[in-house]
Order: C-alpha cells, then sequence, then structure tokens
C-alpha cells in the first residue's frame, strides 16, 4: 500500500491501492481524486466530519477504510460506490443507516463497531453478499438482538452481550 506522500510522486492512474490513515485531515484534498483507479483506500484516523460527493468518482474502490474519524451521518456518496467489498466505519458518529446502503451489492464486509446506531434502516438486510457485519460496541435490547439476527441468516453478525436495560 502506498503511502500518501510517495503517491504524490506517482502516475496516478496506476495506484491500486493508498494509505492515507492517521494524516488529521478534516477534509479530503483535491488531489485524491487524480488517483481514479484506486481499489484499497484507507482513510483511517483522520477527523473527516463528511465526504464531499466528488468521492464518487473512485468508482473501482472495493476497499475503503474511514475507521476512527467524525463522520456523524452515514456518507450517501458511499451508496453509489457499487463495487465496494469491504466497509469500515467504525469508531464514527453514526446514528442512523440509510435505506440506499441497499444498492451495495457486493458488499461483503461492513464493520460498525462502536457507533451509536439506533436506526438500521431497512436496505442493511438486503445486502445480497453480505457476510460480515460487525456491531460490537453498539447498545441494543435482547429483543432487538433476536429479530436483527433473523434478517440475516447467511451473515455472520458480531455483537456484544444484549443489555437487558434496553428492552
Amino acid at each position: 500500500m502506498l503511502q500518501w506522500k510517495d503517491a504524490l510522486q506517482a502516475d496516478p492512474l496506476s495506484v491500486k491501492s493508498l494509505d492515507c490513515s492517521g494524516l488529521k485531515w478534516d477534509s479530503l484534498p483535491l488531489e485524491i481524486y487524480r488517483f481514479a483507479n484506486l481499489e484499497v483506500l484507507d482513510l483511517s484516523k483522520n477527523k473527516l466530519p463528511e465526504l464531499p460527493e466528488q468521492f464518487v468518482v473512485l468508482t473501482h474502490l472495493k476497499q475503503l477504510n474511514l475507521g476512527r474519524n467524525k463522520l456523524a451521518v452515514f456518507p450517501l456518496e458511499l451508496c453509489q460506490l457499487t463495487q465496494l467489498q469491504v466497509l469500515h466505519l467504525d469508531r464514527n458518529l453514526i446514528t442512523k443507516i440509510p435505506a440506499q446502503i441497499a444498492q451495495l451489492e457486493n458488499l461483503q464486509e461492513l464493520d460498525l463497531y462502536a457507533n451509536a446506531i439506533e436506526d438500521f434502516g431497512e436496505g442493511l438486510f438486503s445486502l445480497p453478499q453480505l457476510k460480515v457485519l460487525n456491531l460490537e460496541g453498539v447498545m441494543y435490547g435482547t429483543v432487538f438482538a433476536k429479530s436483527f439476527t433473523a434478517k440475516l441468516p447467511q451473515t455472520k453478525v458480531l455483537m456484544d452481550p444484549p443489555c437487558k436495560c434496553l428492552d
């Protein structure tokens, strides 16, 4: 995986894998969109509160790590990246999963660890390829846990023990 500073010296169209983790970015530099053939992008450990609309130009992305940022809203731009197979959104501030997530028909792994999700919507349950869903660190009750996992019979759902205080 190529580091950001090294990628700036490379032919942008030849870069397939890019590590931009821990750069303390609170917005994405425009140069990132020159890497149109990116398949793997690590933007973890930054301070991103949102993704810009032009993020959708990264149509070849298969793996995206947005863990440990400041995302309060699930970025709808991600729902247009239909090649995504692995998506890490752990340790953000996301409270709702949009219905548009259903467009990610190739998504196999989704990491939502330690978010404050209150509304999972219905789109999550129609992801045909979803194999692993990490919900550890997300608060929920016992009734919710049973109905949730029943809706995803082909998916390994990683959950902490439910809190009876939420029933």
